[in-house]
């Protein structure tokens, strides 16, 4: 296999691991911190776990939610 074919491979699972991150709702810390930077350049990042906690506690504060 050439170097120019793993490499097209590797991109290609990346796009399919983003792609089932997005589907079922997983947290996307590099698409977080690529906003901030280009967004809000100025506002202090979110550490992987700070920002995995904040989407846990949004997730389970919603009123009416469901249990299962």
């Amino acid at each position: 296999m050439t170097v120019r074919s793993m490499s097209r491979i590797r991109t290609s699972l990346r796009a399919i691991a983003e792609i089932t991150r997005r589907v079922i709702g997983a947290p996307d810390y590099e698409r977080y911190a690529a906003h901030m930077r280009q967004r809000h350049p100025g506002e202090r990042l979110l550490t992987r776990e700070e920002f995995a906690r904040l989407l846990l506690e949004e997730k389970y504060s919603k009123p009416g939610g469901r249990c299962c």
